[in-house]
């Protein structure tokens, strides 16, 4: 008995010593968490941050941060929590049914919570067909994208607690309606997704992802060109499919919302996928026009397939603010760009925004640009 004791001792110890030993050896490789979060620092001990007792609590993060084992261990808590009581810790991340993952943004926007009021947007839009006369006065175009979003397209795995009343009210259906009453160039990608909802050959939107599928952005790309191409004359490549490659393993940002949940190492498996192969078509005659795109996040996907190196070129306002690809190399901000310089060397404008975004709708790009004319 006393043997049997001592042994359960020496187990427990060895237990209560594994995180110390991991943190110093590193013994075993731990995936990082995914998501934004400000790691804390190892705080300076003073007398001020002692008497005051913020060096004792910034301690206990950093030590809490900086543990053994603490990226595994949070993965299993968020395990834990999900399976057994369906619940997320992950900031914006909201479970819908079926264990289908939107972020809060989008469903608000969906029921017009975040509504800015019918004035507001019809002066927006007055701005940017304004905007659209002066490019078009310059032989330029300006087009603007209305990207999907999943609440729309997914209203019934939106949970039961968070559903309301349908409206008219949302700033989507507004901008919608009003961008075409006043004849500007719209291609409303969110009510054609809903069109093609039950039609389309692969899916639109992943389980577990907030922008489309790698499939439906590779059909809003060439859709997009072929508008553009249509309202300008210009002469631009497409985008060829070759072939058709259906998986359950989500790849690329088709499991961007899953991985914030931090519940697994490798990616939750999801309904099936399609994952095009795919090119450019080619053409040794064709002149690279230049755009200027001014969008959100849904863009990402688009310029990261090489959309501004192959088709055009040109750069992307990431919100208005970031410059890319130039950021890549040096911190560069729309802020510090000569406007009339940048309106003079693009043939196309383009303004892409999620339905979330249409709250702020160009993120100043319109005023700015119209300021410069």
């Amino acid at each position: 008995m006393k043997g049997r004791k001592t042994a359960l001792y020496i187990i427990f110890l060895v237990v209560l010593l594994l995180p110390l030993l991991q943190k110093v050896t590193h013994l075993i490789p731990e995936k990082p968490l995914t998501g934004s979060f400000v790691p804390h620092e190892k705080p300076a001990l003073t007398a001020k941050t002692w008497f005051e007792g913020s060096f004792q609590s910034d301690y206990d993060q950093y030590i809490n941060e900086n543990l053994g084992f603490h990226n595994s261990l949070v993965r299993l808590h968020n395990r834990f929590c999900f399976k057994l009581f369906h619940k997320i810790n992950a900031a914006n991340v909201v479970l819908g049914e079926e264990e289908y993952l939107f972020e809060q943004d989008y469903i608000d926007a969906h029921y017009g919570m975040d509504f800015v009021g019918l004035d507001s947007i019809l002066y927006k839009v007055k701005e940017t067909r304004r905007l659209q006369d002066s490019l078009a006065a310059r032989g330029k175009i300006l087009v603007v994208f209305l990207a999907p979003s999943k609440a729309d397209f997914f209203p019934e795995y939106i949970s039961k607690a968070q559903r309301k009343d349908k409206t008219d009210n949302t700033n989507y259906l507004q901008y919608s309606r009003l961008l075409k009453q006043f004849g500007v160039n719209v291609i409303d990608y969110n009510a054609y997704y809903q069109t093609i909802k039950f039609t389309a050959k692969h899916p639109l939107y992943p389980k577990y992802g907030i922008h489309w599928s790698q499939y439906g952005m590779l059909q809003a790309t060439d859709s997009l060109t072929s508008y553009i191409a249509q309202k300008s004359g210009l002469k631009l490549p497409r985008i060829i499919m070759d072939s058709y490659n259906i998986t359950l393993d989500p790849q690329s940002s088709d499991c961007d919302l899953g991985e914030l949940l931090n519940i697994s190492s490798t990616p939750l498996r999801s309904d099936s996928l399609c994952y095009p192969a795919w090119h450019w078509s080619t053409d040794t005659a064709f002149s690279k026009p230049t755009l200027t795109v001014i969008a959100d996040s849904y863009y990402w996907q688009i310029f990261n397939i090489g959309y501004q190196a192959n088709c055009f070129q040109g750069s992307f306002w990431y919100y208005n603010s970031s410059v890319y690809p130039e950021c890549y190399t040096k911190e560069t901000l729309t802020k510090d760009l000569d406007m009339k310089e940048e309106i003079e060397k693009s043939d196309v404008i383009l303004i892409m925004s999620t339905t979330p975004g249409l709250k702020n709708f160009s993120w100043g790009a319109v005023e700015n640009l119209l300021k410069a004319l």
